[in-house]
């Protein structure tokens, strides 16, 4: 009767699966979920049967055992078939993979529970005593892998039931990682082990011969020891120590030891490394009065990965960086001086000193981790540079009314359900705007438990009311409104469909294009676009790789394709923007420069970042001037030069042509600044406001100088063009002349003083 009640209740799990997001196919959530369920019925399966069987030292015990394996297989198939079936209802891109995690954790889960109690209950004699100790073991291992989750940097890690967890759920593309098939080797392995090791303690005991279940004995324990002896080489029992090792290098400053890739980063990137580091420090220091390796009572640890894959295969995260204040010690990459990552991850150690719980974390009254005010307080101290603010991000957010409640955020599941774009940003405005107002001491206080009562005399409903009102008065024009309606409209994992999949597949098509492979990519958008045919981004992005390809009449009949569309299916206008611009680029080079110039000009009123629209300027320019040699050059920089030498060959070259021309000064450089040449670049960028005819170009341009000035060791005049920067037309550039005038204090060993409110 229970074994059948085991049946139904696994059935019912995958039912219940299919209403949930993410479980809703077979696929990594439903088998990991499963793999549990299935897991501890085999376990317990194994010891009804064994107790039906009178004893649990079974007469002939590795017949028995296979004979019963069958059926422990057999009782996975019911729930896959319900979670098969279900894709009638919900779309399952990939249902290969599907069956392939579905085989990895929850068919070797039953495996290993069916192995363990029967060894178990062989080595205590009892069928009963048997499946707890198996339970003991199953616990144990969860404490074990928690623990290792939380004090060594992986934030994935390995379970014997459901069998791999994926880390962070921003990281959405996921394929079967080989660290998982050589974890599952090893636990089909172990459980064999198990087996044979219990038919030849009976065969001893019965005086029989080993022949070759001995060599299989010894073949299975070698088996496994050699895969343990390889776990950190295979990637699924890493450490910090070993990280470190396969980074390869390491470098101390007065409050950091910093590891890295030495083949990554140059003698000068190094000291620049460390530099910002340090400059972090302070900035940080000054913003929360703290001191954290004064509590820590060592320097802090930083682990800077060179690409997406090494950090994958060390950390398991592709994308996501992470810092833990309880051990000190932060993940990232970084890319040169300026690097927000370094100052929001930093920012979490910054916390540590005056965070609550075991875990120096927000916390409800020491309990529950306040995951809002943990990323709150970070982006809050980072206030990264952007055409929107935090604040202005909220106040579009809340105008085009597509962000959450902010006090949805504040519940346990409210933060991770949704985007991670809108809770970062809308909590980073709701933190910061409550230290600006309230103070720095008083945050510390309600960050520790949570007491907003106690601490403000106020209810988080009131405070939030009082945040609403101050982001509501916040003027955003309508062009950074399209701009926060593309940024900040997308769904999160739990609200997409295939959301792994389609996520993998384009991140192959990335690398793809990366490496030249144009075929390949547009082979995997074209399968993307199979399954988001009502989207307009994968057709989008399929125009993009014929353009590549050269296969103008293709592209441009799918762009007017996108263009034609209406009703619910209509391109928002950001998206509009970008179709039409790819179409003027195709129009250009078929010589029909007033039709690409027509379309530029529409282009720049549709929320466009300011890197977007500085293109688009200079595309205007070189499809509108009067001097068609002028317009082939600019046509030359922008579409005919890849790689910086070549770039810089063709900023020279018109240069060469128009020696006076602002742009083509501009150009150059713009080149040997990024070239590393910034002595060499001053000469090219100087002038006084308003060189360049188009303010977002102008203000690049004074930004490049102020940091060649900086760079060349002419901190004078470098702080002179940021102080006038402050009064920049951008949020961005504003945000980053209060930076650059701080870094200047900072290499003058002046101390820094907190920020004014945040704009």
């Amino acid at each position: 009767m229970e074994a059948r009640l085991w049946w139904a209740g696994s059935v019912v799990m995958a039912v219940v699966l299919c209403f949930l997001p993410l479980t809703s196919i077979l696929g990594y959530e439903s088998s990991a979920v499963m793999g549990v369920v299935l897991g501890v019925a085999s376990m317990r399966l194994t010891a009804l049967e064994l107790r039906a069987n009178g004893q649990a030292p079974v007469p002939d015990p590795l017949a028995w055992w296979l004979d019963r394996l069958g059926a422990r297989v057999v009782l996975t198939l019911p729930a896959a078939l319900v979670l098969m079936l279900n894709a009638v209802r919900v779309q399952n891109c990939d249902p290969l993979a599907g069956a392939a995690f579905w085989v990895l954790i929850p068919m070797v889960s039953v495996l290993f529970g069916h192995a363990l109690v029967f060894g178990l209950a062989r080595l205590t004699g009892s069928a009963r005593a048997g499946f707890w100790l198996a339970g003991g073991v199953v616990c144990a291992d969860t404490l074990w892998f928690g623990v290792r989750l939380v004090f060594e940097p992986p934030i994935t890690g390995m379970h014997t039931l459901f069998g791999y967890f994926a880390g962070s759920i921003y990281d959405e593309a996921l394929a079967i990682p080989s660290p998982l098939l050589w974890y599952r080797a090893l636990v089909v392995v172990v459980s064999l082990t198990v087996v044979v090791l219990v038919e030849v303690a009976h065969r001893r005991s019965a005086r029989q011969p080993l022949r070759a279940v001995g060599w299989a004995a010894v073949s299975l324990c070698a088996s496994t020891g050699l895969l343990l002896a390889r776990a950190e080489t295979n990637g699924f029992w890493l450490e910090r120590a070993d990280i470190a090792e396969a980074l390869g290098a390491s470098v101390e400053s007065e409050h950091f030891v910093i590891h890295y890739d030495p083949a990554a980063f140059s003698p000068p990137q190094i000291d620049a490394l460390v530099r910002d580091h340090e400059y972090r420090y302070a900035e940080l220091q000054a913003f929360f009065d703290e001191d954290p390796i004064a509590t820590a009572g060592r320097p802090l640890h930083s682990y800077v990965y060179p690409d997406r894959s090494t950090q994958q295969r060390l950390f398991g995260s592709r994308n996501t960086f992470v810092a833990r204040p309880w051990t000190y010690e932060m993940h990232i990459r970084w890319s040169s001086t300026g690097d927000t990552a370094v100052a929001h991850e930093l920012a979490h150690l910054f916390t540590a000193p005056f965070g609550g719980g075991p875990l120096s974390l927000a916390t409800d009254g020491g309990l529950f981790v306040h995951l809002g005010l943990v990323e709150g307080i970070a982006l809050a101290a980072d206030w990264p540079p952007s055409e929107l603010t935090p604040h202005e991000a909220a106040s579009a957010m809340r105008s085009l009314d597509i962000a959450p409640d902010l006090r949805l955020l504040f519940e346990p599941s409210g933060f991770w359900s949704q985007p991670s774009g809108k809770a970062y940003t809308l909590m980073g405005s709701f933190v910061r705007w409550l230290v600006d107002t309230r103070g720095m001491d008083r945050f510390k206080e309600v960050y520790a438990y949570g007491d907003w009562e106690g601490v403000y005399g106020q209810s988080t409903d009131t405070l939030v009311a009082e945040w609403e009102a101050f982001v509501d008065s916040a003027v955003v024009d309508d062009s950074r409104l399209e701009l926060a309606r593309f940024k900040y409209s997308r769904r999160s994992i739990f609200g997409k469909v295939c959301a792994r999949t389609i996520a993998e597949l384009r991140r192959q098509a990335r690398n793809a294009e990366g490496q030249g492979d144009y075929a390949r990519a547009l082979d995997l958008q074209t399968e993307i676009q199979g399954f988001q045919k009502n989207k307009p981004e994968p057709a989008l992005d399929i125009a993009r790789l014929l353009v590549k390809l050269e296969r103008w009449d293709d592209a441009t009949a799918l762009l007017d394709a996108l263009l034609a569309r209406s009703g619910k299916s209509e391109l928002k206008p950001k998206t509009r923007a970008e179709v039409e611009e790819l179409r003027a680029d195709i129009l250009w080079r078929a010589d029909r420069r007033a039709e690409a110039a027509d379309a530029y000009s529409t282009c720049l009123g549709w929320g466009h970042s300011d890197g977007e629209r500085r293109a688009l300027q200079l595309k205007l320019l070189g499809t509108t001037t009067d001097d068609e040699e002028e317009g082939d050059l600019a046509f030359q920089y922008l579409f005919e030069s890849s790689g910086r030498p070549r770039l810089l060959w063709s900023a020279l070259q018109w240069e060469a042509y128009a020696p006076d021309d602002p742009m083509a000064r501009y150009l150059v450089g713009f080149q040997l600044y990024s070239a590393g040449l910034p002595e060499d670049a001053i000469p090219y960028l100087q002038g006084p406001p308003a060189t360049l005819s188009h303010t977002e170009l102008d203000e690049q341009r004074q930004v490049l100088l102020a940091r060649a000035l900086a760079r060349s060791d002419r901190p004078d005049e470098s702080m002179a063009v940021w102080v006038r920067l402050l009064g920049a037309h951008s949020s961005r550039v504003r945000l980053l002349a209060v930076e650059g005038a701080d870094r200047l204090r900072f290499d003058r060993n002046e101390p820094l003083q907190p920020h004014p409110k945040a704009p």
